[in-house]
């Protein structure tokens, strides 16, 4: 074989490969993007049913609870046992800064006129996708996520279930009217791993493998951050930001590699104190909130332990903010 029929076939066979793992990706549909609906993914669609508690909602909430999967084990009741306010539980799987527009205008609406503290809980997380109308299920961005390591074992994990227990949907996730979960729903949650462990050496092992590097600063990310936060300080609220909590492990081998994704993130929410009003509360080391690193369902998910003793925290140093 020439050396340019030998790269000719290298590139074959590599590009064959991503479109293998793209295709099955797509099919599989894990995170719930292409809208194939072969199987069950592995998202969750909880949109509509937080819209549907906030419709059924009696009266306004003091407080309203945003983020994606990582802030669903919030319990308002537990906030308003610490700080007197009522609240709700907005947060939604994979949710994004467009989640939370949606979510505090529709309240909102909802109850005109009325004051709420917000608890916001941030997540970097490529799978998140924006909830708006009109917004194409399945784009070019979404191509990069469907080739990523996470989509393909989200995929296989899928697959498993499906060969275990047959492609069924999943045990259904139930809601307290405060968007809180039900307690014995939290173990059908797809974080809860098998093994804290194993999720936390397999994160570990992906981190080493492909280094994170900074990616360019794109505004259009931060179009509805920046919306938010401004609708927010047009009704006097002062919305307590919270970074997310990074099992200790992972942010140890982050670190290693200069952890390139934290800085700009905090140089940018710096930037937007000249703008907005908002309290930041960094707890994504969870020695600062003496939390304890078994008490995770998973590498990205505290669980209702820890989410008790983050709370306790974030409240302690909202400045006022919260109560």
């Amino acid at each position: 074989m020439t050396p340019r029929a030998f790269v000719w076939a290298t590139l074959t066979t590599f590009f064959a490969l991503l479109a293998a793992v793209l295709s099955l990706n797509v099919a599989i549909d894990p995170f719930a993007l292409a809208g194939t609906h072969l199987v069950p993914s592995a998202a969750e669609n909880d949109r509509a049913i937080k819209l549907t508690l906030i419709d059924r909602l009696q009266r306004s909430p003091e407080l309203l609870i945003l983020g994606s999967s990582r802030a669903r084990k919030a319990e308002p009741a537990y906030i308003e046992g610490l700080t007197g306010r009522s609240g709700f539980n907005a947060a939604v799987t994979g949710g994004t800064a467009a989640d939370a527009w949606v979510m505090t205008n529709y309240l909102s609406r909802r109850f005109p006129s009325k004051y709420r503290a917000y608890l916001w809980f941030l997540a970097s997380d490529p799978r998140a996708t924006p909830y708006l109308a009109g917004r194409p299920r399945f784009s070019i961005a979404d191509v990069g996520t469907y080739l990523g390591t996470d989509a393909s074992r989200e995929s296989l994990r899928v697959l498993r279930a499906c060969q275990q227990h047959g492609c069924k949907p999943r045990r259904l996730i139930r809601y307290r009217p405060d968007g809180s979960l039900v307690p014995r729903s939290i173990r059908n949650l797809p974080e809860q791993a098998r093994s804290l462990r194993r999720d936390v050496q397999r994160e570990v092992a992906g981190i080493r493998a492909n280094p994170p590097h900074e990616r360019p600063f794109d505004p259009r990310r931060y179009v509805y951050f920046e919306r938010t936060l401004a609708f927010m300080n047009r009704h006097d609220a002062t919305p307590v930001i919270v970074l997310n909590p990074v099992h200790p492990e992972v942010l140890a081998e982050l670190r290693k590699y200069g952890y390139p994704g934290r800085k700009p993130s905090l140089e940018y929410l710096h930037e937007l104190h000249a703008q907005f009003d908002f309290v930041v509360v960094d707890a994504e080391d969870i020695r600062t909130w003496h939390g304890v690193a078994t008490d995770f369902s998973n590498v990205n998910h505290v669980n209702l332990r820890n989410m008790r003793r983050l709370l306790s925290y974030v409240i302690a140093h909202s400045h006022g903010a919260l109560g």
